[in-house]
């Protein structure tokens, strides 16, 4: 349960107390003695022809009437009246309020138990309507009356209505005379008699107690004066104000008139209203609608009876809340140091902080955020509230259950800025930014590295915490918001006034915490002191036992020195025996020893001779192979060499001719362009030709170089995608051969050195492929770029120290591969040796898996095959055209079935039809639904049951009467609440539901008439369905138990029983006389046909 939940109890219980004790007062107990002596003495009679509990229309019309109360009274009133407590989900459940009318009030059980026939149900002794319509009266009149005084009597604190807001009375005294035209025989005006009596009722709603007091934009709802008049009564509980109000206020001088009556008031409690500038605050002001000096109202107003006076903080609460708190923190100081073997230092911390609003019980305030956060060894919140940490001590130390101390963040912006002060200061203002740059500028010289962004978002938590616990305490408005508290200076007035409402709301459910703080204490106290005699009594045992292991280890000593005498005696006589025959048994090991090294050492020398030989085999081949490819290797490389050399060679050749070629033709370009007359223009053209064509060539040099690149890269992933391939296949073929012979293993590290150096081989292959076409490109560009300045000759010797560097680096990594390779090549090898074994037991296993399951596919394959065949045979020999036609309808219904006509869409749709509508014809169908959708899957069932429509069945089966269309209802809800005892999975939730056996037991009491018309009819098959469930909910033996314990249930049974029994033998006694008399009619004198005899009933077992 949540303490929003708790607090909203114990304010109903409070309410209760209140209105039982203005229900037991003098006056009201002896004007109910003389209600009671006026209906026994038939002064106020029920009228002969109105039967309220057998007219349906009547009981309807006094029923609205009293749900025209608010359901807030009607259920204070009710439980007062009765003296019990109405079980309802909300205070504004009125379905629940109405079952209690009609059961308790309008219908009184004792009293139709007391004149009960004893044999005919439903049948009652003469005196039973007397008796139920002076009951009826008395409670009927009493809670009009009792609401009537509870209201003027101001019982609730928030004083709701006593009438609805389209209730057809609105007045206590117009509701007695419309009861009193209707139903009362020979009464005048009832109120007048009721005076009489002293449950006199004066209670008139007016419009102004259905206002809407509730204020949603500050800008407008305020100007009327109507909300700060209430405002005013609330405070100062001087209910008169609101006479002087001139309501509906629309003129102008109306509003300024309501205004001003809310002024005179604070003006007489002596609050100073005027402004922070001294300006006096006018009821012309705000009507008007002017916002500065409406806000510095309300709050004038806050501070004024929130804060200042007894409105919201109780003085004496809050001092000796501070008083507790410091005697814990004293005692909390002594255990500690006790503990630590330390004397107890007493630091009283000094409360120095200068605030706007200052009074006695914001110091008291103050004192107490400061004792609350003593606890935690809090030292840097002396500016401001802005971090959330405080707040978040304040709900942690009440209720830690709601905030735990590791879930406020410690790290702030007020950590870093405040430096060794120890208290709590609301000094602030928002408007002061000239701190917050101080502190910025502070900050930044102090060269704290810390993320202020990650301080800012801690703060945002701490102050998201506190709210989340607030929401769960509730009584306290939401008044703070992170963005207005962090990274500023928060308002002082928002920080006080917050603080009073968490004060408040935390003394006031501070009663739990304090015991168990006062209990914590006392055992602490009392752990203490037995702790130190404990002590002093282990340090004087402590001195015992040492004394006595003293002489004990001393005694000890001088036995473990005599027996190590006597054993070292032992060991040297022994000794001088052992050298003796070690010497002999020496000599005779070394002549041993010597024979067998001789003959090992032969045996070992022809090992190592025949070892040798076939290293010497293996060393010289290697040797061979590996001269061979170095001799391969050198020869290509020259080749290599020679190429490249004779490319150069005929490169300068061609070059030289260029060059010469070249002169030649700028000699003769220089003559021709010498003679012309503008040979300026010319060449700053042929300058910007040349430029341009220096960038067009080195662009497509640029491209050229770029597809080489991408070229080479593709070339390298392709390769390296063959080598990763190449070791995946041989590790793969390596598992599968892992089993083999040493020889084999021998052999196949000899492959796997070959193919390594082939791999090598066409690594050089392609690094030399790679090379050369980068140098026939190369040789390209440089033809082509060799028309350029000296400024290309660098870009090619920047390509060439590329080339070369990439070649290195290429041939680094490739060497770095081989080494990885290498190494895991070893390890892979080792672990798949040991892996062998456990690889060939797992294939076995998973051979022999897979062949069962392929056996089973196939053996299933062929029933299913089977199966067809003997479908399609058996279709071929009795298939009519009757049947095929009837296939193919389905077939077109299936097709055609939209997604509504779902089993599973209509049970959903009928569940929200019997949980919204209240209509017998919705209820009616959906309960047609749910029959069919429950007979038919139990998913339904168990999607009915989720739902929790079981309790509204339930509640339906009690609401209906006798009529026809209520039996209908009974009778599909019977069935569908059989539908769901058939499963074991909602059997549980049907038995389940509150007083589920009494109803089935009420539904067997009622319909057990004999058949003959309609009703009986269909009370019999709701008798027979209610029987079926009864059987199928009680055939389990633990609800059997718990229905044999329940009062009355065995002999309501019982009765029920002999009674079935009783009129089963009636209509087997009249079944033999009907045939008897058709049979005489029929003039048959044949021998009489004998009867049947039924089967017996089972007896009931009690």
């Amino acid at each position: 349960m949540s303490f929003r939940t708790y607090t909203a109890r114990r304010r109903l219980n409070r309410l209760r107390r209140c209105a039982c004790q203005l229900f037991t007062s003098e006056a009201m107990v002896k004007a109910i003695q003389k209600l009671e002596l006026e209906v026994e003495a038939k002064r106020l009679l029920m009228r002969k022809d109105r039967h309220i509990w057998k007219d349906i229309g009547q009981r309807q019309k006094v029923l609205n009437w009293l749900l025209s109360y608010n359901p807030l009274w009607l259920r204070i009133g009710l439980e007062t009246i009765f003296g019990e407590l109405i079980s309802l989900e909300s205070n504004n459940d009125v379905m629940g309020l109405a079952v209690f009318i009609l059961n308790r009030l309008l219908w009184n059980p004792d009293i139709a138990t007391e004149y009960r026939h004893p044999t005919v149900p439903h049948l009652y002794r003469s005196g039973h309507e007397d008796a139920l319509s002076c009951f009826t009266l008395k409670k009927l009149l009493l809670l009009i009356c009792f609401l009537d005084k509870a209201k003027e009597s101001r019982m609730i604190d928030h004083d709701p209505c006593l009438f609805c807001m389209d209730a057809e009375f609105k007045s206590s005294k117009d509701l007695l005379l419309a009861f009193s035209r209707d139903f009362l025989s020979g009464e005048g005006i009832l109120p007048r008699h009721l005076g009489h009596l002293g449950l006199a009722v004066s209670h008139v709603q007016t419009p102004l107690d259905e206002f809407d007091f509730a204020v949603k934009n500050l800008a407008v709802d305020l100007r009327c004066g109507i909300r700060l008049v209430r405002i005013m009564e609330l405070f100062t509980q001087n209910w008169s104000l609101s006479q002087k109000l001139r309501m509906p206020a629309i003129s102008r001088l109306q509003k300024v008139h309501n205004v001003e009556c809310a002024l005179k008031v604070l003006k007489e409690k002596g609050i100073n209203i005027n402004d922070e500038h001294g300006a006096a605050i006018e009821s012309r002001d705000i009507v008007d609608g002017h916002r500065e000096k409406t806000i510095t109202l309300l709050w004038k107003i806050i501070f004024a009876f929130q804060v200042f006076h007894s409105v919201l903080l109780d003085e004496e609460k809050l001092t000796d809340e501070l008083c507790f708190l410091q005697r814990m923190w004293k005692t909390k100081q002594q255990l500690s140091a006790w503990k630590n073997k330390q004397p107890v230092i007493n630091k009283a911390k000094e409360t120095k902080c200068t605030l706007e609003h200052s009074s006695k019980k914001i110091s008291l305030l103050m004192d107490w955020v400061n004792a609350v956060c003593a606890f935690y060894n809090v030292q840097n919140f002396t500016v401001s509230f802005s971090d959330g940490r405080i707040l978040c001590y304040l709900i942690h130390r009440y209720h830690p259950c709601y905030l735990p101390l590791e879930a406020v963040c410690q790290n702030t912006t007020q950590t870093i800025e405040c430096g060794h002060r120890g208290t709590v200061g609301l000094n602030c203002s928002s408007s002061d930014s000239d701190i917050c740059d101080s502190y910025i500028l502070l900050c930044a010289d102090a060269e704290i590295s810390v993320d202020f962004k990650a301080l800012l978002e801690n703060e945002k938590k701490n102050f998201q915490l506190v709210n989340d616990a607030i929401a769960s305490l509730g009584g306290v408005p939401a008044m703070i918001n992170p963005a207005d508290m962090s990274n500023t200076i928060p308002n002082e007035k928002v920080v006080t006034c917050y603080l009073s409402f968490l004060c408040a709301r935390l003394l006031d459910l501070r009663t739990e915490t304090r015991a168990a703080w006062i209990i914590q204490g006392a055992w602490r106290k009392y752990r203490m002191k037995m702790e130190e005699k404990l002590s002093k009594q282990q340090n004087k045992a402590a001195v015992v036992i040492q004394a006595a292991f003293r002489m004990f280890a001393a005694r000890k000593k001088f036995f473990s020195l005599k027996r190590a005498a006597v054993v070292l005696q032992q060991r040297y006589r022994a000794k001088q025996l052992g050298q003796k025959r070690r010497k002999e048994y020496l000599c005779l090991q070394h002549s041993v020893l010597r024979l067998q090294a001789v003959w090992r050492g032969r045996t070992e020398r022809k090992q190592i001779k025949e070892l040798h030989r076939a290293a010497v085999l293996i060393q010289s081949c290697y040797r061979r192979h590996v001269a061979e490819s170095q001799f391969r290797l050198k020869r290509k490389a020259a080749q290599v060499i020679q190429t490249h050399y004779r490319a150069r060679v005929l490169g300068k050749n061609e070059r030289w001719r260029y060059v010469t070629m070249r002169k030649a033709v700028v000699i003769l370009q220089a003559t021709f362009r010498g003679a012309k007359h503008q040979r300026q223009d010319l060449m700053r053209m042929h300058q910007a030709s040349t430029l341009i064509q220096a960038y067009f060539r080195m662009y497509k040099a640029r491209i050229l170089f770029t597809a080489a690149r991408c070229a080479a890269t593709v070339i390298q992933q392709n390769y390296r995608a063959y080598i990763k391939g190449r070791q995946q296949r041989q590790e793969s073929f390596k598992n599968m051969k892992a089993a083999a012979v040493i020889l084999q293993a021998f052999c196949r590290g000899w492959l796997v050195r070959k193919l390594e150096a082939q791999a090598r081989r066409r690594q050089l292959f392609t690094a030399f492929v790679y090379h050369h076409l980068c140098a026939v490109k190369i040789q390209r560009a440089l033809r082509a770029h060799w028309a350029l300045e000296s400024a290309k000759k660098q870009i090619c010797s920047v390509i060439c120290i590329q080339r070369w560097f990439r070649t290195w680096a290429q041939r680094r990594r490739y060497l770095e591969q081989q080494r990885k390779i290498i190494t895991l090549q070893r390890a892979v090898k080792g672990w798949l040796s040991r892996r062998n074994k456990a690889a060939t037991v797992i294939q076995q296993a998973a051979r022999k898996y897979l062949l069962k399951r392929q056996g089973k596919r196939l053996q299933g394959g062929i029933i299913k095959a089977q199966a067809l065949w003997r479908g399609h045979c058996s279709r071929r020999l009795n298939d009519t055209s009757k049947i095929i036609a009837m296939r193919h309808r389905f077939r077109k219904v299936n097709l055609a079935v939209k997604e509504e006509d779902k089993l599973c869409n209509k049970t959903a749709i009928a569940i929200d039809y019997l949980l919204k509508y209240k209509h017998f014809s919705y209820i009616l169908a959906a309960l047609k639904h749910l029959e069919t959708a429950t007979r038919l899957s139990p998913e339904c069932c168990e999607h009915l049951v989720e739902s929790g429509a079981t309790l509204i069945i339930f509640t339906l089966i009690r609401s209906c009467n006798r009529s026809v269309p209520c039996m209908e209802v009974i009778t599909y809800a019977i069935q569908v609440l059989l539908n769901l005892s058939k499963y074991e999975k909602t059997t549980e939730a049907v038995y389940g539901v509150e007083d589920s056996v009494e109803t089935l037991l009420d539904l067997l009491q009622i319909y057990r008439e004999k058949a003959g018309d309609k009703v009986a009819d269909k009370g019999g098959s709701i008798f027979t369905k209610t029987c079926f469930l009864l059987i199928i909910l009680l055939h389990d033996k633990q609800r059997a138990l718990e229905v044999r314990k329940l009062p009355k249930a065995v002999d309501r049974i019982g009765s029920i029983y002999r009674l079935t029994v009783r009129k089963h033998k009636k209509d087997a006694e009249r079944t033999m006389i009907k045939q008897k008399m058709n049979a005489s009619l029929n003039g048959s004198f044949f021998s009489q046909t004998i009867s049947h005899n039924p089967k017996p009933l089972p007896r009931y077992v009690q």
